[in-house]
Order: structure tokens, then sequence, then C-alpha cells
């Protein structure tokens, strides 16, 4: 569970990094939204792999 709820909010983290350059009146916003999305997707994928293997 951990490691599909990762890849997804690695994934919107991603977008939205890749879509603030499409909106540059939010490039701050959408930039910190997506580093936080990033860093909680990475988080639980550190959490996620002791238990896969």
């Amino acid at each position: 569970m951990f490691g599909t709820l990762s890849v997804v909010t690695v994934g919107l983290g991603s977008v939205l990094a890749y879509g603030a350059k499409w909106y540059p009146s939010r490039t701050e916003t959408l930039e910190t939204c997506a580093g936080a999305f990033l860093l909680v997707g990475l988080g639980l994928l550190g959490s996620a792999l002791p238990h896969l293997s």
C-alpha cells in the first residue's frame, strides 16, 4: 500500500513541477506543493522498501 501511495504521490509532484512553468503567476505555489509531494512520496518509498524484500 505504501509503495502504491508513494508512486502516486511522486507522480503528482512531478506533474505539478512540470505544470509550474505553464502558469507563471502561480509558479511559487506549484513548486512548493510539488516539493512537498515529492518529499512525502520519497519518504513513503523509503519506508516501503524494507517490507518489499
